[in-house]
């Protein structure tokens, strides 16, 4: 029998793969949407989140330091006898760069050009998702639930949810100033990340005991 907890997710997260999947068969047939070149233009007319920060907040949010931060993040669970809440972050782990590399290739979408953006970093694969994006919110969404449910102390998991929630709202900006992404394959990325994150927060929330 399904917990209330799995049954209560799975239609908001219908919904969003729904969304998800409209939004990567746009990106596979434009190569930019309404609205991403103007966007994209004023983000990096701004002075926040600049360089310095822009480039910090891209190495941290990289694909490979997920995986091996995540990984570590796994093995600590497991020690510390959150077993189950290891074993269902592992596994969405292992989706993460197969799904991300997949929905790349499908999409095929080229980066933003120097003749439409100031291009402040390099890259290497199709555009959309945003990897760094949607692997910090799987990484990062998934400390950030931690932060707000393990039993802590105070000061520790404020300091968590602070940090991670940090993260996660500047790996979408970071991209745009950087002129790496455009806006829809940043939304893309937040939309994907939470697609793999929910239910594996789920399961984890419906193994913990907690209503």
């Amino acid at each position: 029998m399904p917990s209330r907890v799995t049954v209560a997710a799975a239609l908001p997260w219908l919904t969003l793969l729904s969304l998800s999947l409209v939004l990567s068969a746009l990106a596979a047939a434009h190569d930019t949407l309404p609205g991403d070149t103007g966007i994209a233009t004023w983000a990096q007319e701004l002075s926040f989140p600049g360089e310095a920060l822009a480039d910090a907040v891209r190495s941290i949010t990289s694909t490979q330091l997920a995986l091996a931060g995540g990984g570590a993040l796994a093995v600590m669970l497991w020690i510390r006898g959150y077993r189950r809440h290891a074993l269902i972050f592992a596994a969405g782990l292992l989706i993460l760069p197969f799904l991300q590399s997949g929905i790349k290739e499908i999409v095929d979408r080229p980066r933003p050009t120097a003749d439409l953006v100031e291009l402040r970093a390099s890259f290497s694969s199709p555009s959309f998702p945003s990897g760094h994006v949607m692997s910090s919110v799987y990484l990062y969404g998934f400390l950030l639930y931690l932060g707000l449910t393990l039993q802590l102390n105070a000061p520790a998991r404020a300091a968590l949810a602070a940090v991670s929630g940090a993260v996660l709202t500047l790996s979408g900006p970071a991209n745009l100033w950087l002129g790496v992404h455009w806006p829809s394959d940043v939304l893309g990325g937040y939309a994907w990340g939470i697609v793999l994150l929910l239910p594996v927060v789920a399961g984890c929330w419906s193994t913990s005991g907690r209503r």
